[in-house]
């Protein structure tokens, strides 16, 4: 069997990074893809330097031909695609229903249920041409549960979750197994960014916690490596809360 081959879409920072990092420790051949084309470099770079083996793809997840593309890329570069990260999303507005603008609501389900979509539908036909393999798509809490001022936000998320399964239970028998990550609050560098400039709105989100902490990026990364590597076949169509119990 050939090298396995991993995409980790939206690899540039976050959660995408410390998973892109986390595979290219576990061997295989990482792509690291996002917009930011130098952030990917600086990502592949440290994969590499710790004895890795990454390579670099721009591309923009709303626009379907650049996910296109990039598939196209990785089907003439190495002929397979073993497993896949679908790490795209962002907040794009925060305010009550009522208020929300139309334009903010198309670019939140673009960001975070669209460019998901379009990533599947590109990535499901390569993976079933060498027998199958397993797709990560990271949802949210806010995919199980709602959220003030941001529903937009979890209506793509839960969209997110329902792709999720009915995906799973079309491509089970073919072998494919797609699931989903549903992160609770993460110490990535936005929310670093944000507790800086709230630090009593994160402290009273913290007592919301049963494990009294927030989560670690590494904690995200160990679970997507073992949902593409080491994880159950009949474990299939599934949503993991990574959150410290706070949606249990």
């Amino acid at each position: 069997m050939s090298e396995a081959v991993y995409l980790v879409a939206g690899a540039s920072s976050g959660m995408g990074r410390a998973a892109a990092l986390h595979l290219g420790k576990m061997g295989g051949r990482v792509v690291v893809a996002a917009r930011r084309k130098a952030a990917c470099a600086q990502v592949a770079d440290q994969i590499n330097a710790d004895g890795g083996s990454a390579f670099v793809q721009q591309f923009d997840g709303t626009d379907p031909q650049s996910v296109a593309n990039l598939v196209k890329w990785i089907r003439e570069e190495f002929g397979r695609l073993d497993g896949a990260f679908n790490n795209l999303g962002d907040t794009v507005g925060e305010g009550p229903l009522h208020e929300m603008t139309q334009d903010r609501w198309r670019a939140s389900l673009a960001v975070n249920l669209d460019s998901v979509f379009h990533l599947m539908r590109a990535e499901i036909p390569l993976m079933l041409e060498n027998g199958g393999g397993a797709i990560v798509n990271n949802s949210s809490t806010g995919g199980l549960r709602g959220t003030r001022g941001l529903s937009d936000y979890s209506a793509a998320k839960w969209g997110l979750i329902g792709l999720t399964k009915s995906a799973a239970i079309e491509y089970a028998a073919q072998g494919l197994r797609i699931n989903a990550i549903a992160p609770g609050i993460t110490e990535t560098e936005k929310f670093k960014e944000f507790q800086q400039n709230m630090p009593e709105l994160f402290e009273t989100l913290k007592t919301e916690i049963p494990i009294d902490r927030f989560g670690a990026m590494e904690e995200i990364a160990e679970t997507v490596g073992w949902l593409m590597n080491k994880a159950p076949g009949y474990l299939n169509g599934t949503v993991i809360p990574i959150d410290g119990a706070r949606t249990a």
